[in-house]
């Protein structure tokens, strides 16, 4: 039977022909972990970006309750004779749709390529089939928390760290509002957690439930917000707490050295951060659990990275859809996505 995805709208019109590619790549790797006896074809239906799924018999509910929180989906249709049935739209969000939307500022990373960036964290570990269930993230350099606003939509905890003050206190108020303003049951707590040598990490923890029952019931959700450097997340944050750590790095383009803590002005400050920092992220993680990563790779080869990951006990994933995620995003940012896994039997 023949499904057909349309596609996400995009404004930019030459940012839109890599969607499709982005979207192909992501529906891979969920259909690979779902039904990998599905067939994909990209074209498009009436000049409308689409997919279109081929699947031996009709799509049963899980598959199609996992098609709903693809990324990109816009909609999804059963194709029969030239015709389309309506089948399901995107997955309800938890908090708000608007939520990782709203917050505006200069670098700001799309809500939808996040979404996409933890699909694809997400289907490479070992914890997709308990996505509706209670999920941990982490972002180690989560600017103003879009990323963590994104897996709050999905009814996950999530924490975020960054060494920027500002942007952390910016996202806190923000959060806070939201709540507020949409009537959410919520409490905040500010807390410190104890580093090396007898340091503080600030952090602000939200808890929050759609109305009292929800919060009585247990059916509440954690947003943290912590000032740490990224390489610290374990001895912040504790071993095996995480189930995917996903993270937009810094591009290179506006940013500095002083980004990473403690990186050498003298080399490659990006390497230098990562070689500390994926060494803790796989002790904040759970056995199973995933790393994704997106870089611009007009300053770091993905080869390189997936060295790094390997060096720090990683198995890379690689081949089929993981070659697929490069894309033009401006003229000095050409973006592309590494992901690794920590083995079930960490060593």
């Amino acid at each position: 039977m023949r499904y057909r995805m349309l596609l996400w709208p995009h404004a930019n019109a030459r940012y839109q022909s890599e969607t499709v590619k982005l979207a192909e790549a992501e529906l891979r790797l969920m259909l690979d972990r779902l039904a990998p006896e599905a067939v994909i074809s990209a074209n498009d239906a009436a000049d409308m970006p689409s997919l279109a799924i081929d699947f031996p018999a009709a799509c049963d509910a899980a598959v199609i309750d996992a098609l709903r929180k693809h990324s990109l989906l816009y909609a999804l249709f059963e194709e029969r004779e030239g015709l389309l049935r309506p089948v399901a739209g995107r997955w309800p969000a938890r908090v708000g749709s608007d939520l990782p939307a709203i917050l505006k500022y200069k670098g700001k990373t799309n809500e939808m390529f996040l979404q996409l960036l933890i699909n694809v964290a997400l289907y490479s570990g070992g914890f997709y089939s308990r996505e509706d269930e209670r999920l941990s993230l982490l972002d180690p350099m989560c600017g103003r928390a879009t990323g963590l606003f994104v897996a709050a939509n999905r009814g996950w905890d999530a924490v975020g760290a960054d060494v920027d003050k500002s942007d952390l206190k910016e996202a806190e108020r923000f959060f806070k509002r939201y709540l507020e303003y949409h009537r959410f049951k919520h409490t905040v707590s500010q807390q410190s957690r104890t580093l090396e040598g007898g340091r503080g990490a600030a952090l602000c923890r939200f808890e929050y439930a759609a109305d009292a029952r929800a919060a009585k019931e247990g059916r509440s959700n954690a947003l943290s917000l912590v000032h740490l450097d990224a390489a610290k997340a374990s001895e912040a944050l504790g071993r095996d707490v995480f189930h995917i750590i996903a993270c937009d790095l810094p591009y290179g383009v506006r940013h500095d050295a002083q980004l990473a803590q403690g990186a050498n002005r003298r080399g490659n400050w990006l390497e230098t951060l990562l070689r500390a920092a994926l060494a803790d992220w796989r002790r904040a993680l759970k056995p199973g659990g995933t790393v994704a990563l997106s870089f611009n790779a007009q300053n770091y080869s993905l080869a390189r990275l997936r060295g790094l990951m390997a060096e720090s006990g990683f198995e890379v994933m690689q081949g089929g859809a993981y070659e697929s995620f490069s894309h033009w995003v401006e003229q000095a940012i050409t973006r592309d996505i590494a992901v690794c896994r920590k083995p079930v039997k960490a060593r």
